[in-house]
């Protein structure tokens, strides 16, 4: 009886310590969203910062599109035909995984059937639930998409140090958790 009170304690006192660990992994979480921006980063530059990665998103997507209309697929559609590369995945995980709603999910998976890139298997024991998985054609294409992100890549990159890419790729990372925190508060 002694051990049985004495591991009772001990499971208190660790659930007391995980509880506290959470809370401060909150709050320092909280004053992250909430830390001013570095002294050496304006308002306008953060500004010019979004507009220029914005104007550079839109010419990768035109010239990822561009390529992956010799392959017969549109941007967006080479992501999920990546996210299948290992095993076949459900709807909903497609989309959490390429962050975007379940419709749109719906309708590139319609797409892609279509066009043989990707076949729906229904579940035997529920045929409410399917999982999509790579068909043949889906598998081929996945060298010529890899190419073209590699050509992307290449291009996008050029005359850019290692150290460059490296805090490029950082800041990037930064601005796109920062975006993902506040666009799931309004979602």
């Amino acid at each position: 009886m002694h051990l049985g009170r004495r591991r009772r304690i001990e499971e208190r006192k660790l659930r007391r310590r995980m509880r506290w660990e959470v809370a401060l992994l909150e709050m320092k979480d909280r004053e992250k969203e909430q830390a001013p921006l570095p002294r050496s980063a304006t308002a306008a530059d953060c500004a010019a910062a979004v507009q220029s990665l914005t104007r550079a998103a839109k010419l990768c997507r035109a010239w990822l599109g561009i390529e992956l209309s010799h392959i017969g697929l549109h941007p967006g559609q080479d992501g999920l035909l990546r996210e299948l590369r290992d095993t076949p995945s459900t709807p909903g995980q497609l989309a959490a995984s390429l962050q975007v709603r379940p419709p749109t999910i719906s309708k590139m998976i319609e797409r892609l059937e279509s066009t043989g890139f990707v076949a729906r298997e229904h579940d035997r024991t529920d045929h409410r639930r399917s999982s999509i998985r790579l068909t043949e054609k889906g598998e081929q294409a996945l060298s010529a998409i890899d190419s073209a992100w590699e050509r992307l890549a290449s291009i996008a990159g050029r005359a850019l140090s290692t150290d460059e890419i490296a805090s490029t790729t950082s800041a990037l990372s930064a601005i796109e958790d920062n975006l993902a925190r506040a666009l799931s508060r309004i979602r």
